[in-house]
């Protein structure tokens, strides 16, 4: 999922229509407005894992060719890689060095 930058205005839409009346709190709101991401995808669905190499491949997948509902005319075959907690750490040494 590659999440897009909100308007008060169009926050203000999702609330009353896809969100069916739920308020986003004032903070999601700021960071939606300044960051992005997929409001209406809170509290349905959960983030498992993150980019941390080859941006420019997302970016490729969501420029592809979509329906009137937001979704790819053809799938977008991939390979998902999961890494133990061994990895993760290794992985998280190597691009957040701890400063001293």
């Amino acid at each position: 999922m590659e999440g897009k930058r909100f308007t008060d205005g169009k926050l203000d839409t999702l609330e009353n229509t896809r969100l069916k009346g739920r308020k986003i709190p004032a903070w999601q709101r700021e960071w939606y407005k300044s960051v992005g991401g997929s409001p209406h995808l809170d509290q349905n669905y959960t983030v498992f894992g993150e980019v941390v190499s080859g941006i420019d491949i997302v970016d490729r997948i969501a420029a592809v060719k979509k329906d009137a509902n937001d979704r790819p005319n053809a799938d977008v075959p991939m390979t998902v890689e999961l890494l133990s907690k061994k990895e993760c750490r290794q992985l998280d040494a190597i691009l957040f060095p701890a400063k001293k």
